[in-house]
């Protein structure tokens, strides 16, 4: 019976462990949201611009960003199995947005972007992989009953 309780308190702690590192990278998506400032340029013109190509990726980041914080609520508040699907929905869209941009970066860069020019290409591999890390997690088991998933 107490080994019992270790096991299921062991359990409790890892998906608390799980749950707080999916809560601290959810929140760092939330910077996703600064593309707001670029949009109204895209395709402008003029030096720095985003190109016309860039606005699906950047309406992708705003959306990411301006939802972060209510995913991360909603994981650490309400740990329903709804709350579970919504950010596993969440997170799958935004490692798509990533990649998304990435291949948007490949066919049409976008010149004077002092993000690209500080981090490169990999910036964009960095925030998907940050999403694949947030899935898996949200995936295991531990994390799965904390959500009452069976």
């Amino acid at each position: 019976m107490v080994n019992t309780c270790k096991m299921q308190a062991n359990v409790m702690k890892r998906a608390n462990l799980f749950v707080s590192i999916v809560l601290g990278l959810t929140v760092m998506s939330a910077g996703r949201a600064m593309t707001i400032g670029w949009l109204h340029r895209v395709g402008g013109g003029q030096a720095g611009d985003p190109p016309a190509a860039w606005l699906m990726p950047l309406v992708g980041d705003a959306l990411v960003g301006l939802t972060a914080l209510v995913v991360a609520y909603l994981l650490w508040r309400r740990p329903t199995p709804a709350s579970w699907m919504i950010a596993m929905i969440w997170t799958a869209i935004a490692a798509f947005d990533a990649l998304a941009a990435l291949l948007v970066e490949i066919a049409v860069p976008w010149p004077d972007f002092v993000m690209l020019e500080l981090f490169g290409r990999s910036m964009f591999v960095a925030a998907a992989l940050i999403h694949v890390v947030i899935f898996v997690l949200l995936s295991r088991p531990e994390v799965r009953v904390r959500f009452a998933i069976g």
